[in-house]
Parts: C-alpha cells; structure tokens; sequence
C-alpha cells in the first residue's frame, strides 16, 4: 500500500482496557500510540479520538525535530476514556462478543497529518493454575474452554478473505470457543475479525515446533514476534500468545518473551 500523509505520522494505536474486577460497571481506556515527527523543526501536534456514541477526546503533543515518541492518553488526561456500564466482549455461550470502533488522528495547525481506526473489545483475561491445571478466566468469570486446531490456511483449510467467517461461524454453531492457532500458521487479518466477531477465543502460537529447536538467531524472532503482537494486539479475541509448541519452558526463550516481547501486548 502506498499511503499520503503530512508531516506527523501516528503507528502501532493500541487501546487497553482495564476493567476493575469485579466490579464491570465501567472501564478505563488507555490510548497508545507511536508518533514521529518528521519534519526539520519542532511542531505542537494533537491527538484527537473518537468512541462509539460519539465520545470524543483530545491530547495536545509538543515534538522535536525528528522525534519519534509513544504517546499515552489515560482518564487522567482525557476524563472520556472512562466508559461507564461498558458492553464487555464475551466467548462464545457466556455473552455478546461486543466491539467498540475507535476512530484516532494526529493535527497540526488545524489540519489532519495521519489518522488510523481500530475495533477493539472490553474485556480483561485472567489466568489461575488449580491442582496443576491452567485455568483460564474472563472478566473474573472461569471459562470451560471448547475448540479445535486450526493451521496452514491456503493447504488445509483452503480459506483466505471473508471464507473465514463463515467456517468461524460454524465453530460457533458447534457451541465451541476458542480456536488455536498452530505454530501461528494462520496469519490472515480476516481470521481475527471472524473470531472478534463471533466470540472465538485464539490460543496463539509463535513459530517454534517441539525443543530443542530454538532458532538460530533469538534476536530476530524477537523482533518477529514484536511485530507480530504490535499487528493483531486490539484483537478481543487472543487470549493466550504460546511460545512454543509441544515443548516444556526453556529458560533463554521464557527469559525473552517474558521479559522483552511481554510488555508489548
């Protein structure tokens, strides 16, 4: 794609939601996104966002020449992003998998420089380990989780584009929940507004099958993996990024995931 902008560009927007379990009675929203400024002196750039309903916000940014930097926008800052009595997302047979749509561009001197959209869902997933079992939860509620593996979209599954929704229509009509995606082989944006819209819950895997076979170079899978979370984090419906496939904790790999590429989701 080829794309036209002014002088500020706005990349990566991330919208996290923060739910005060147990309580659901309203959400926070934190906007996050990478902004440069890529002209030969500084500027005064604002943030201006746009909720379902209407709800909008705005956060003024003073940049150098040059400067590249992630840019914050919180209830503190923006009173808006608080949303009361919030439509959460739900898996499949717990509740309405609800989307938001958050409309963002960046402003100089009152004119647009760059703008992105993004669907997001509210919700927050929990983990607990019970008698030596993994137990995953959602909006503080258990979730029994029901699916199947899925991989190698143009070999097995022979889907690409809008066929996703209807075979992730009938994993739903099946009453399952969750899909998980083997070794990441399905990287098609289509599979995740399918499983955004209709409730799937994604188990996502990175690209490693059975140890020892760490690669070669773990700084690059680090960047890959980076990239990859930065591309599909708004997605409602991931619940769990795996690490590995068939395979227990090995100690340089959890050390990076955990420690470098984590905080990016």
């Amino acid at each position: 794609t080829l794309e036209f902008t002014g002088d500020v560009t706005l990349t990566d927007p991330q919208v996290i939601t923060d739910l005060p379990l147990p309580d659901t009675s309203y959400a926070d929203l934190t906007i996050r996104a990478e902004v440069t400024n890529h002209a030969d002196e500084p500027c005064r750039a604002v943030l201006r966002g746009t909720l379902d309903g209407g709800i909008g916000f705005s956060l003024p940014v003073d940049l150098a020449a040059g400067e590249t930097r992630t840019v914050n926008c919180t209830p503190a800052e923006c009173p808006a992003l608080r949303i009361e009595e919030p439509r959460l997302w739900w898996p499949n047979g717990m509740g309405d998998p609800a989307l938001y749509t958050c409309r963002l561009a960046f402003e100089t001197d009152g004119r647009q420089s760059d703008a992105r959209t993004v669907t997001f869902g509210i919700r927050e997933y929990g983990d607990e380990w019970r008698d030596g079992i993994f137990r995953l939860k959602i909006n503080g509620e258990p979730v029994y989780v029901k699916g199947g593996n899925w991989g190698m979209s143009e070999w097995l599954l022979r889907c690409r584009g809008e066929e996703y929704d209807t075979r992730v229509a009938l994993h739903r009509h099946m009453h399952f929940n969750m899909i998980r995606n083997w070794i990441g082989s399905t990287t098609d944006e289509e599979f995740y507004d399918a499983c955004d819209r209709h409730g799937i819950m994604v188990w996502d895997d990175f690209w490693l099958n059975s140890p020892p076979n760490l690669p070669h170079d773990l700084e690059a899978f680090q960047q890959n993996a980076v990239e990859k979370i930065k591309r599909l984090r708004n997605h409602p419906s991931i619940a769990v990024w795996c690490g590995d496939n068939e395979g227990v904790p090995q100690a340089p790999l959890d050390d990076w995931l955990r420690g470098d590429v984590a905080p990016y989701d």
